[in-house]
């Protein structure tokens, strides 16, 4: 994703239906949770912790988290790429 406030691919985020709880982690490459969200509304702009500068471009991994309707658990994890444009 680019957050170069331009209006297009600026947070990173997930999206479903029938989620009844939430966890989203951003980590960089040595392992720092550098974004913790438990809240689907609540996108990764790109800074630590969603304050402050831009962290490096790079390439991120994610671990989502979620309960469904049903109760049933299930995790999805990869990789999110950060460029930066400046």
């Amino acid at each position: 994703f680019t957050p170069n406030n331009d209006g297009t691919n600026d947070v990173f985020f997930a999206k479903g239906e029938y989620i009844h709880a939430f966890e989203m982690r951003i980590f960089d490459r040595w392992g720092n949770m550098i974004y913790y969200a438990d809240n689907i509304n609540k996108p990764w702009n790109g800074k630590m912790d969603n304050v402050g500068e831009l962290v490096q471009q790079d390439v991120y991994v994610y671990q989502i988290n979620i309960k469904d309707n049903k109760s049933k658990e299930h995790q999805y994890v990869g990789g999110v790429t950060l460029i930066r444009g400046d």
